[in-house]
């Protein structure tokens, strides 16, 4: 691939990654609070440490190296050095599960659906992840997904 088209791709592919971070969920729930939509930010909110805490968890227990190896000198950092599971991807299944939810248009839907999956695959891109790590991401935000709807049933 031309050089310049990877650099692109790189740059292209970081930026649609944000869309799965901390920063970006924490403006949105932000904005929903601001906006009066509560209940929405709540749910979003609580879907935000739910994926945090069970893949701090999973990762505490279970190492397995990012594809592009990061050392680490301390627990934080080995966390963070752990790929398994995909964090991005499990809050962008969880984000794109609620929009569906939430949303009666196809087009949102579409969307929400059509974000996740360049969430998804801007962390194979990156090299953050493998097959393996995003399936763990996906497993875990529907999961949560499900408890968090479930929940809001009872």
């Amino acid at each position: 691939m031309n050089k310049t088209i990877q650099t692109i791709s790189d740059v292209a592919f970081r930026d649609i990654t944000t869309f799965g971070g901390a920063i970006f969920y924490t403006i949105l729930v932000v904005s929903l609070f601001l906006f009066h939509q509560q209940k929405l930010a709540f749910i979003l909110l609580a879907g935000f440490i739910i994926t945090l805490f069970i893949t701090v968890i999973i990762r505490l227990l279970y190492f397995r190296p990012r594809p592009v190896k990061q050392e680490f000198h301390n627990i934080i950092e080995r966390i963070d050095a752990s790929s398994f599971p995909s964090l991005h991807t499990s809050r962008a299944i969880f984000l794109a599960g609620i929009g569906i939810s939430y949303s009666p248009s196809f087009l949102f839907s579409l969307f929400c659906m059509l974000s996740a999956a360049l969430i998804i695959y801007s962390r194979i891109h990156l090299k953050k992840h493998d097959g393996i790590d995003v399936l763990g991401g996906i497993v875990v935000g529907l999961g949560t997904l499900w408890g968090v709807m479930y929940g809001m049933q009872c």
